[in-house]
């Protein structure tokens, strides 16, 4: 049965407060308490859409998933090879990080869970099932060295790109993320890119490096409800 409006309206509520929550204090600080007090709430509304905190965060790993994924789909076009969509998708989730709330929560949220959550589980390999199937075509493209395992590399994409993410906000409150993602290509690019390809190739990562992305805070929606 779908939600009335006003339902939907409270169940927005309490995943936004949530996420401002995680990105403020971290989850394990947030307490059911302060999450209907920040979304204007009682514990009823809360518990008639959700039996759990672990409900709400599974929530937002979720959203915060669907928009992650949907940079690396929306960056391939027929004016690129696969491997220049693929290095500016990673610059651009430095971009997504800086701008958006719901994905630094749900990637918060992942490492939480990281082991014991399904949603945490299938979003980590749904990433890796991605990112192989972008190399794949930049291998049939001829801009990888032959020996290149897609899966191999695509794992070590995914691994490196959430790994600079953690250092960079540890150490720079996120702000050298996009630097940390240009050094990691720099170093892998002569073990992975044809030899033909090579200089080309670290000079476009100089160059996507330098290029913001047109992406500002937005109003908060369900995204699944924009992909349906």
């Amino acid at each position: 049965m779908r939600r009335q409006p006003r339902s939907e309206v409270t169940r927005r509520k309490l995943v936004d407060a949530t996420i401002d929550l995680i990105n403020e204090i971290g989850y394990p600080a947030a307490g059911l308490a302060d999450i209907v007090e920040r979304a204007g709430l009682t514990k009823g509304a809360l518990y008639y859409h959700f039996d759990s905190k672990e409900a709400l965060a599974t929530v937002i790993i979720e959203e915060g998933m669907v928009l992650f994924h949907n940079i690396f789909q929306s960056a391939p076009d027929s004016k690129h090879r696969a491997f220049e969509s693929l290095i500016v998708g990673t610059f651009t989730t430095a971009d997504l990080f800086a701008t958006n709330g719901t994905v630094r929560a749900g990637v918060k949220l992942l490492r939480t869970f990281a082991g014991f959550n399904p949603t945490a589980k299938l979003s980590y390999l749904s990433f890796v099932e991605q990112i192989t199937g972008d190399i794949k075509r930049a291998a049939a493209e001829g801009d990888l060295r032959q020996d290149t395992d897609p899966t191999d590399l695509a794992n070590t994409v995914v691994a490196w790109t959430l790994g600079a993410e953690l250092l960079s906000s540890s150490v720079s409150d996120g702000h050298d993320f996009r630097d940390r993602l240009a050094r990691q290509w720099r170093v892998l690019m002569p073990a992975i890119a044809a030899e033909e390809s090579l200089d080309a190739y670290q000079a476009f990562v100089v160059t996507a490096s330098a290029t913001q992305s047109n992406l500002v805070e937005a109003p908060r929606t369900d995204p699944h409800r924009e992909l349906r």
